[in-house]
């Protein structure tokens, strides 16, 4: 369902610990939107790199879920941790009670696992410690409330940013997120299918070799056989540390030369520098790939 104003957002840590003040800073924002704000104190605990023990942070995502005045979960940060979640997660209560869940990232793993095993459209979007402020861009902020508050379809989204490696149209169910955490999740139990699918893949900070890598990877294990269309995002900070001065492009050209289905990249979802767009993609809808504009069209809405 939909979230309106009035209605209670529950904040969990399934990952790294985080900046505190930025974390009141998006709980301030969230609260002047018009929305309540729910959140556990162990969300400020800390187990080396990340914000709890395993099964704490896991609960959290259990009672979050499970309690019925919380209407949407958003993830305070990303950065590692959350596959270590899932050995504590709690399907049945998830599958009773499924609701908007938004993250990026490192939270991929559990946006997989929860359009796997809740059955339910997920949304790939900004992290509040961070991401989501005051003086947040405006656009992103734009694109969120669209996504998780207006049951009318997106329709078309253009960007400057977007190019054209293949031409065509296709459409299917979006998926997709982030590519190293998909390529990791290949053989386990929350391995995504991309059968049919227009698969959205993003990344940041990679050697182009290591991308290169990725996408051998999907393709060795059939995952590029059935798609209808690939978006790529922009790919942050992936850059050629070989010495011989190739470029994302190059190498995305290259490796998918043998993938006949309509593909863009340059998609401003997911990593991004300061200021600039992070759209929030529901995975589970409808889309069109339509990669002569280029444009990604919304068939329909990720709520109702």
């Amino acid at each position: 369902m939909r979230l309106n104003k009035g209605d209670t957002v529950g904040i969990v840590a399934p990952a790294w610990s985080f900046d505190q003040h930025k974390f009141r800073q998006g709980v301030n924002k969230l609260r002047t939107l018009g929305f309540r704000v729910k959140f556990e104190r162990s969300i400020f605990s800390r187990y080396w790199s990340m914000a709890g023990y395993d099964r704490e942070r896991a609960g959290q995502i259990n009672r979050m879920f499970a309690d019925k005045s919380v209407k949407a979960i958003f993830c305070a940060k990303a950065g590692y941790g959350s596959i270590r979640t899932i050995p504590y997660l709690n399907k049945h209560i998830i599958r009773r009670n499924p609701k908007i869940f938004i993250g990026y990232s490192d939270i991929t793993i559990l946006l997989s696992y929860l359009y796997k095993v809740g059955r339910m459209v997920v949304f790939h979007g900004p992290v509040v410690a961070g991401e989501i402020h005051e003086n947040m861009n405006s656009v992103t902020l734009h694109h969120l409330l669209k996504a998780i508050t207006d049951p009318a379809s997106p329709g078309e989204e253009r960007f400057p940013t977007i190019k054209t490696i293949r031409s065509g149209r296709g459409s299917g169910i979006l998926v997709g997120g982030n590519m190293s955490l998909l390529v990791n999740a290949i053989g386990t139990p929350y391995d995504i299918n991309t059968d049919n699918k227009i698969l959205f893949l993003e990344d940041v900070g990679e050697d182009l070799e290591t991308i290169d890598h990725y996408l051998m990877h999907f393709k060795l294990a059939g995952k590029l056989r059935k798609i209808k269309g690939m978006v790529l995002g922009r790919m942050l900070g992936c850059i050629d540390r070989s010495g011989k001065k190739h470029n994302i492009k190059n190498v995305l050209c290259n490796i998918l030369s043998d993938v006949k289905v309509p593909i863009i990249y340059g998609f401003p979802s997911g990593h991004k520098v300061p200021g600039e767009l992070n759209v929030t993609l529901p995975f589970g809808v409808s889309v069109t790939l339509d990669a002569y504009k280029p444009a990604l069209i919304f068939n329909e809405s990720g709520v109702r």
